[in-house]
């Protein structure tokens, strides 16, 4: 059994508050789909050095995870969008695997609230 970080149990339960087990599931799914191309694409841009493209893609991913109460992964977005935003490449790049690695850290426990 897969348990949800102590972190994330207030964001969760504010959307169990909202729109039940229903919405949380709703939700975690949407964000495991777009998380998936979010990393692939951030990971293109920090190849590429497209900074911008790299700053809107880490603040989009930003939101969408702390909604949902992955503090590290969202910690990671921010990290990235800062360095992209202050023309920092090897720093995105460095935030960009980050951001990856949070993600394939956070997935299990997203995925379980997906199907709870």
């Amino acid at each position: 059994m897969v348990l949800t970080p102590s972190e994330a149990l207030p964001a969760i339960d504010e959307l169990r508050l909202i729109g039940g087990d229903e919405l949380v599931q709703e939700m975690t799914r949407t964000f495991l789909k777009f998380g998936r191309t979010q990393v692939s694409r951030l990971d293109e841009a920090a190849a590429t050095g497209e900074l911008e493209q790299g700053a809107v893609l880490a603040h989009t991913f930003k939101s969408s995870a702390r909604q949902l109460g992955a503090v590290t992964l969202g910690d990671a977005c921010s990290r990235a969008e800062l360095a992209a935003r202050g023309g920092d490449p090897a720093g995105f790049v460095h935030a960009a695997n980050d951001v990856g690695r949070a993600f394939h850290e956070a997935r299990p426990w997203l995925e379980a609230l997906s199907k709870s």
